[in-house]
This record gives structure tokens, sequence and C-alpha cells, in this order.
């Protein structure tokens, strides 16, 4: 295998490919990373695989494919800074996709010519989490604070800590039309998952504020159920809340209540889990997430 790879690389090397010598420069980094992420486009993630891989081509440029070594791609990634090494790893995870279309294209490179990857090791810190007393105040502080601005900033952090199972950007797929006649929400590309769906049942108290709210904000059935009820900054009325907006007003709250270090994720779905664990153990905790479809 080896002796085929080295015969491979040492006749590519010596073939002619005149893509490598037009003016357009169709095989390097600038050119083809648009037509992969063309490919990307439907995926849940595909905001960030284009950070990623835009990111990487404002430092390789034009740069041919078949030039840019191992080493160049260590040099990159170790260049990015006030990033965490899981941060990193991620950025190298999505790189070597791209390096892998490429391959998988045909003319492009050769598997003689794939770099070799840096390894990147990494560990995950524990999130910082506090109890249900303490998230209680913080939601309360949330609902006095924002209420009389939008409801659905308090109503999204309150179901985030209340069903494990939903995700902060879940809310931003979340429609008008999002909650069955049962009293279960169906929530279509939930984060980290393509083509797929999310179901959870709602609480009862929820089912009758989510009805109260449509009745205040009609909107059509396809319209976010999570958008903007009034101007704030830049986003217009009815524009989808966007999850760093909801992270500050609990944030906000934080502060007010004397919470520190805290963040919006572990402070509801991580508390919640971690307090309903030490109360009912792993796997009614897990039972009591929600999530219908397993």
């Amino acid at each position: 295998q080896l002796n085929y790879l080295r015969h491979e690389k040492g006749s590519r090397n010596k073939r002619f490919n005149p893509d490598d010598y037009r003016s357009a420069r169709p095989n390097s980094f600038l050119a083809l990373k648009d037509k992969y992420l063309a490919r990307k486009k439907d995926r849940a993630t595909y905001k960030k695989i284009k950070s990623y891989i835009d990111r990487a081509g404002e430092h390789f440029g034009m740069a041919n494919i078949r030039d840019i070594t191992g080493a160049d791609i260590e040099d990159y990634l170790c260049s990015i800074p006030g990033i965490s090494e899981k941060t990193r790893y991620n950025h190298m995870t999505q790189i070597r996709d791209f390096w892998k279309w490429c391959l998988a294209r045909g003319n492009i490179i050769t598997l003689a010519e794939m770099p070799t990857f840096p390894e990147i090791d990494y560990e995950l810190g524990f999130r910082k989490t506090t109890d249900w007393e303490t998230q209680e105040k913080v939601i309360n502080k949330v609902k006095e604070i924002s209420y009389y601005i939008n409801p659905k900033i308090w109503l999204g952090i309150d179901m985030l800590a209340t069903y494990t199972a939903l995700r902060p950007d879940d809310l931003r797929r979340i429609k008008e039309s999002s909650l069955d006649a049962n009293g279960f929400l169906v929530i279509h590309n939930p984060t980290k998952l393509r083509n797929k769906f999310k179901t959870i049942r709602l609480h009862r108290d929820h089912i009758k504020l989510w009805k109260e709210l449509q009745v205040q904000y009609p909107a059509m059935p396809e319209m976010p159920f999570f958008r903007h009820s009034k101007t704030a900054g830049r986003a217009k009325v009815d524009a989808v809340v966007g999850i760093n907006y909801i992270r500050r007003w609990w944030d906000r709250a934080c502060k007010e209540v004397g919470l520190d270090g805290v963040s919006l994720y572990p402070g509801t779905k991580h508390t919640t889990a971690t307090e309903t664990a030490k109360l009912l153990g792993t796997d009614d905790a897990r039972a009591a997430s929600g999530l219908t479809n397993k």
C-alpha cells in the first residue's frame, strides 16, 4: 500500500493538470470552498460550517489544494487566537471534511496527496450549574424585567429549563404551527440533526400560554413563534429572536439575583438534568426530558 501511494504521488507530480495553470485557479481553496459550501446548505449546522471554511479561505486564499501541506494546516489552526482546544479541533475536522470532498471529486487531488491532519487533544471542562431554587429566581427575574417587552423571552427560557431535550438554538426553529392539537411540539431540523424532527410533550401551563400568545400576537403558520414583537436594536418586528438576544436577558437576570458564571445552557438544561437525576436517578431524569421520539 505504501509503495502504491509513493508511486501514485510520483506519477501525479509528473502529470500535467491544465487546471493548475488556468488564471481562475479552479483548484485553489477559495475557488473550491463555495462549491463545497453549496453542498452543505441543507445542514442544520450550515452557519457554523460556513464560518470555519470561510475563515480557512481567508488564510489559504488562492493556494492550490495540492500545495497545502499538513504542516500548513497545523500552522493555520495554531494561529487562530482566543479559542479553546475543542473549538480548534472543530475547525480541524471541518477542514478535513473539505479535503475529503476534494478527494471524492476525483480530479483535484489523489489519496497520496491528502495532507496529514494534526492531532488536537482537548478535555471538556465541567459546565457550572446552579440549583433549582436559584434557577427559579433567575427565571422569575427574567419574567419581571422582560415580560412587558416580549413575553416569549421568558417563555423560551422557562421551556429550556423545563424540557431538557430542548436546546437553545431549537427555539429559532419553532414555528407558529409547531404545536399540534394534542399538545406535542414538533421541531423540524433541530440542533445537530438534519432532515429529522424532535417531538416534545408540553406542560398544560405552557400550552395555555402558547395559545394566549397566539391570540395576542397573531401570525401566519410558517412564521417563527419566538420572534420580536417590537424593534430591538437592529432586529425588526417579526424577525426571529436570536439565541444571543435570549442569552443577554438570562445574563442580566443572573446579575440582578447575584448568580455569577452560569450561562444560559448550563443554567437551564444542565441544572434541570442534574437536579432531576439527584432526585429520581439518571434513567427517570431522561424520561422526564419531555422528548417523545427516542
